[in-house]
């Protein structure tokens, strides 16, 4: 039989695996967001000052060319360093791959939870199952920091609110 204690851990590894999931995929999106944007940025600075310096008709007057050149040029050098600094598109990738990675233990938590739910399950057998999924939850996260991600604490905030109410909808009778 299943203490209460281990219940109550196994449930609260639950609520945080569900916030896990939403709160690294959402972040990815937004870090792909802002690789595609550094991107566009790049691809339209370069079609602009090319099809000013490349211009053959007179659309503008001189003085104004040369400003959207410099324009152009400063916008474009400025997106390179972004994309250069902010490697988004390695992040966006880690955070995806954190993500399935904890959609999978979410898996296995939830599973887990059948086994609390189970009278005939073993209380040492059911901890030592949680902590082995609490090991590989760590060694997961870890990769966010190994790729220079940054909390973002209102998007965390909103994640746990969100996986609170459906795990709660979903489990609590």
């Amino acid at each position: 039989m299943v203490t209460e204690q281990t219940r109550k851990d196994v449930w609260e590894e639950m609520l945080d695996i569900a916030r896990l999931v939403r709160y690294y995929e959402k972040l990815a999106d937004r870090h792909r967001t802002q690789f595609y944007i550094a991107r566009g940025t790049l691809v339209l600075s370069a079609l602009i000052g090319t099809a000013v310096f490349l211009s053959q008709f007179k659309i503008f007057p001189q003085h104004i060319q040369e400003i959207i050149l410099i324009i152009a040029g400063l916008a474009l050098a400025l997106a390179t360093a972004w994309d250069i600094v902010a490697n988004n598109a390695r992040k966006a990738a880690v955070l995806h791959a954190i993500s399935k990675e904890c959609s999978l233990l979410e898996i296995e938590w939830r599973e887990l939870w059948a086994e609390v739910n189970n009278h005939q399950s073993d209380d040492s057998a059911v901890r030592e199952k949680n902590r082995r999924l609490a090991r590989r939850l760590t060694k997961v996260t870890v990769w966010a920091g190994d790729a220079d991600v940054r909390e973002n604490r209102k998007l965390n905030e909103e994640c746990e609110s969100i996986a609170y109410k459906i795990m709660t909808e979903k489990y609590v009778t």
